[in-house]
């Protein structure tokens, strides 16, 4: 896993990251829409665990990500 901003830009490089039941990547939230998705994501992680990373967005069309920093 990641630690810091760097290892984020390595692995959105190096294309490592894939969206799983163990993993979900996330910009940050920024309306009661967001917050409730976010919520939902979170309770999933309940029963088998999981990680959750704020500030990588998915780019849906073309299946990749990158950082989405906010202050």
């Amino acid at each position: 896993m990641p630690k810091t901003e760097v290892d984020l830009q390595d692995a959105v490089d190096g294309g490592l990251f894939e969206e799983s039941h163990h993993l979900d990547l996330k910009k940050a939230p920024n309306s009661k829409g967001d917050n409730k998705e976010l919520a939902r994501d979170l309770s999933s992680f309940a029963v088998d665990g999981g990680t959750l990373i704020i500030g990588v967005q998915e780019n849906k069309e073309s299946r990749t990500f990158g950082l989405a920093p906010s202050p």
